[in-house]
């Protein structure tokens, strides 16, 4: 039981885009299906952005939602990171393609449902998929809690084997491959969250 996605871009974030793994890994999908599109085009024209979390009077953290706009810059390492809502309200910009979020979707589900059919995956986990751990609550404007779950890191999920996970990763490589246990631990962590991009078909996503 194996398979791979082939001819995916990699496009790596290690020199320009600290903190800009979302934005990298939704490039390199979009790439695949046939747009032309550079990292700084989809962060500086579709993804909104907000306030990096910083420390008040009251000695509390105050920030953005990530949920809602990227906090800070993803040109930076004083930028955070954020979750697949932001990322569709980034490809909802461009006319001839939709993203969909799933979200509990079991990443075997989500192998059977996109990557078999050739379809890549733009996917929260850890960096290098380490061991998740809490490394700091912020409050957003409305008073939401903000529980952050270190090393956030997203990456491109483009294929499997029977022992592991393969990626194109922002910042651990083309076709990076991971252990399913490891992988598993870290995308329940980050909330089991993911995001499809396709072209648009009749106005609505494919599949």
């Amino acid at each position: 039981m194996k398979h791979i996605i082939e001819n995916v871009p990699f496009i790596s974030q290690l020199i320009k885009y600290p903190t800009g793994c979302e934005s990298v890994s939704a490039v390199m999908a979009l790439q695949y299906l046939g747009l032309s599109i550079t990292p700084e085009q989809f962060m500086d024209e579709l993804l909104p952005r907000g306030a990096a979390p910083v420390m008040g009077e009251d000695g509390m953290y105050h920030g953005c939602d990530p949920w809602e706009a990227f906090p800070g810059s993803p040109y930076t390492n004083e930028g955070w990171g954020c979750f697949a809502p932001v990322i569709l309200k980034a490809v909802e910009k461009l006319e001839e393609y939709e993203a969909s979020a799933y979200y509990g979707l079991s990443i075997q589900e989500l192998c059977r449902r996109f990557i078999d059919r050739d379809i890549p995956v733009v996917f929260w986990g850890t960096i290098d998929m380490k061991e998740p751990y809490h490394l700091r609550d912020w409050y957003t404007e409305t008073g939401k809690k903000i529980e952050w779950i270190n090393p956030m890191h997203c990456l491109l999920l483009i294929g499997y084997d029977e022992e592991g996970y393969i990626f194109n990763d922002p910042t651990g490589g083309e076709r990076a491959y991971y252990k399913k246990e490891n992988v598993e631990r870290a995308y329940e962590a980050q909330k089991s969250q993911a995001v499809v991009i396709q072209k648009a078909r009749n106005g609505n996503p494919q599949g």
